[in-house]
């Protein structure tokens, strides 16, 4: 009974300290969530520019400003989960989600899509 405890107890070791491997041979969402850090900035139609500054814990500011000094102003969140940002905000009083597929981050370009938007969205890393 006591070589059966110690083979589980064994199985049970390697099963963890493999998983812990796996975290370490690829970014993950923790990576990529470091990565989204920082204010980003993207031009649009009608001179509309759109401005985010997400936070380490995922939280951001959504800042956008037309040509005539119109601006728009939201929060939420914007948070990594199996390669996937979800965002979370509150819009004009409605709540409002998205599911955004990275298709390319640095330290300098984001770009992503959703299901709904014909083109990617490109923006720019302008600070940390």
């Amino acid at each position: 009974m006591k070589h059966y405890y110690l083979l589980v107890l064994a199985i049970l070791l390697v099963a963890i300290s493999d998983m812990r491997g796996q975290e370490s041979r690829s970014p993950g969402d923790k990576e990529l969530q470091r990565k989204l850090t920082g204010t980003w900035v993207t031009a649009w139609g009608n001179n509309m520019i759109t401005t985010n500054v997400i936070a380490a814990d995922g939280s951001y500011v959504s800042q956008i400003t037309g040509p005539n000094g119109g601006r728009a102003r939201y929060e939420g969140t914007f948070l990594v989960t199996n390669g996937i940002v979800y965002g979370k905000a509150i819009f004009e009083k409605q709540p409002v989600t998205m599911r955004l597929h990275i298709i390319q981050l640095d330290s300098h370009e984001l770009i992503w899509s959703n299901d709904v938007m014909a083109t990617p969205i490109t923006f720019h890393k302008v600070g940390k």
